[in-house]
């Protein structure tokens, strides 16, 4: 009876689980991801401090967010999308969001990953930078086994595009048009 018990429980949590994760889709607001637990790292002068985020802080402007794992494998994952903005777009005519899953990251690297943001908090003041220490992210929108995401929400907070993993070239080329477009650059 136990077993029965255990199995129920098991199979509650997972469908559970499932029907709280919501793909984001293209055409529709993005599902809130709320993150408590570390959250947005903020920087005040010299001081770093981390406060609560929440995905559906308004933007006035295109709003990126790329979601990975705090690892070294993952690190560079949307580095050529990275780079593609900052040398083909203006300052300002698009707002990106980083969220790193803690959750992933190897056990005793959270103070390597911490330094790492703060370095990237410093040379991308205006970026915001969020800890998701819990990886409720892969979950919240459905990310999958890799838990990596690039969402372009336009200046309503829609989501324009949605894609798992990193872009490929033809993709590269079709978000930088999509942001063109959005920002009316």
């Amino acid at each position: 009876m136990t077993s029965l018990r255990i199995l129920a429980t098991l199979l509650l949590a997972i469908a559970t689980t499932n029907s709280i994760a919501s793909v984001p889709s293209q055409g529709a607001p993005l599902p809130t991801l709320e993150i408590t637990e570390r959250g947005e790292l903020t920087m005040e002068g010299d001081e770093f401090t981390f406060i609560p985020w929440n995905s559906d802080t308004p933007r006035d402007t295109v709003h990126v967010i790329q979601y990975f794992g705090a690892t070294l494998g993952d690190r560079d994952v949307f580095k050529p999308f990275t780079d593609m903005l900052e040398d083909e777009l203006a300052p300002g005519t698009v707002h990106v969001s980083t969220v790193l899953n803690l959750d992933a990251a190897v056990w005793g690297t959270t103070g390597f990953v911490v330094s790492e943001l703060k370095k990237n908090k410093q040379q991308h003041p205006t970026a915001t930078m969020v800890l998701d220490a819990d990886g409720d992210g892969v979950d919240t929108w459905a990310l999958g086994e890799a838990g990596t995401g690039l969402i372009i929400m336009d200046k309503t907070g829609t989501v324009q595009y949605f894609s798992l993993g990193s872009p490929d070239e033809k993709d590269l080329a079709t978000t930088l048009e999509l942001i063109k477009t959005l920002s009316g650059s």
